[in-house]
């Protein structure tokens, strides 16, 4: 894992990250990083050097972060009417798509046959069908109650978002 990516390898991460993504703190967004991008490579090269290297990082000008939160009901009245997002600056979001290509390579090794989140080709769905054959087969005569799924998963209320 320590060898330093190429600026090709960096490239390829700037241009993969989506336009439409948030910016974070610094206001700058992944269309100002493609679009600038010869005047600014070697920058970026510089931060990612650096952060392979394990050099620290300013965390004001690279890692800063803020978190938002989003209603998920018209009109929320308590803090769990709300989900959090992180807002990441880009140089944030660029090392840890690099840090992720990085660790792509070994994940197959290290993460369960059943951990199906976030792993490409799985759905988080196919643990409720494993859950229901396991229920199936080796529960008779037990029950089995799913209690507050809203709790389980982020949900956002669109209008709100198309809106801002």
């Amino acid at each position: 894992m320590g060898n330093i990516p190429s600026l090709a390898d960096i490239r390829k991460a700037v241009f993969e990250i989506i336009l439409d993504s948030a910016a974070g703190p610094d206001s700058f967004s992944i269309f100002f990083y493609q679009s600038c991008w010869d005047f600014i490579a070697q920058e970026i090269f510089e931060v990612a050097r650096d952060f392979f290297c394990g050099t620290p990082l300013p965390p004001r000008n690279v890692l800063a972060t803020t978190i938002a939160l989003i209603p998920i009901i018209e009109s929320p009245s308590s803090w769990s009417n709300f989900r959090p997002i992180s807002l990441c600056n880009v140089s944030n979001k660029i090392l840890t798509k690099l840090l992720y290509k990085k660790l792509e390579k070994i994940r197959p090794s290290t993460i369960s046959l059943s951990q199906n989140g976030f792993v490409p080709g799985c759905l988080i769905g196919d643990n409720i069908l494993f859950a229901q054959e396991m229920i199936h087969s080796n529960c008779k005569g037990k029950v089995v109650m799913k209690l507050d799924m809203s709790k389980a998963y982020v949900r956002v209320l669109w209008s709100f978002l198309y809106a801002v």
